[in-house]
């Protein structure tokens, strides 16, 4: 896969909602985060009585089957509420100066994994002299990784030979970028997501995958992303499918 093949335009951007600092954004925010917590409260209680009942060497089968469907549900239940937290822009974001050479370095082992998993061939490539970036480097990780691990399942799913490649390119190389950003472009082969689809990416419980997944990951991405002042975007050719997250850079 090289970068020359793609072309640069015809792109699905992301463009989540702006509602914070107003009162209304103000208003949901208090209530996500209220509800949140309160079915977290439930959550515990069911995973803690099902932990407690599971102990109990006397059950039958059909039981500890249908206890560990319970408690599997709950812990479920708890990472889709983290998800919705963080789509309705509830999470700190604190955007700081990163490295990118060094970091890529740190994560080197994390950005591969899920390729290993399902033994999918990856490469990255990265622009010598990359400037530093503005994000937060937490949430920074969270997209990467939401973006890659659906590279590896798309190319894992198509029951097919394929590839995928991380490219990271320095401002100015893509003319439709906006000034002053670093361009990160998560490439895979495999059966491309239809025209139909592809409009409704980045909208919640929205996935072009099985129901195993909420459909609220790059939900997640694309409000984090644009927290930090970044844009996110989604292109699919029979060829090759591409997100496209550009990041400023770092003053």
């Amino acid at each position: 896969m090289h970068t020359s093949e793609l072309t640069f335009h015809g792109y699905i951007m992301a463009e989540p909602p702006v509602v914070q600092g107003t009162p209304a954004g103000d208003f949901f925010n208090s209530l996500i985060r209220g509800l949140v917590h309160k079915q977290n409260n439930f959550l515990a209680v069911i995973q803690g009585f099902s932990s407690l009942i599971l102990m109990n060497d006397g059950l039958d089968t059909t039981t500890k089957e249908n206890l560990d469907h319970m408690k599997e549900a709950a812990q479920g239940a708890a990472v889709l509420a983290e998800r919705i937290l963080a789509a309705g822009g509830c999470v700190r974001i604190t955007p700081q100066s990163v490295q990118l050479k060094d970091y890529l370095q740190l994560m080197d082992a994390t950005l591969r994994a899920p390729f290993l998993k399902f033994n999918v061939p990856f490469q990255i490539n990265t622009a010598p002299h990359l400037p530093a970036v503005l994000v937060d480097s937490g949430r920074f990780k969270e997209i990467l990784c939401d973006l890659l691990l659906n590279a590896a399942e798309a190319v894992a799913a198509s029951g097919e030979p394929g590839a995928a490649a991380l490219d990271i390119l320095p401002p100015g190389q893509i003319p439709e970028s906006r000034p002053n950003c670093v361009d990160i472009l998560v490439r895979n082969t495999g059966a491309p997501i239809p025209p139909t689809k592809l409009k409704e990416v980045f909208k919640p419980f929205t996935s072009t995958r099985d129901s195993r997944h909420f459909g609220i990951g790059l939900v997640v991405a694309s409000v984090m992303a644009a927290q930090m002042g970044a844009t996110l975007g989604a292109k699919s050719t029979p060829e090759v499918t591409t997100f496209w997250l550009s990041v400023p850079v770092a003053p």
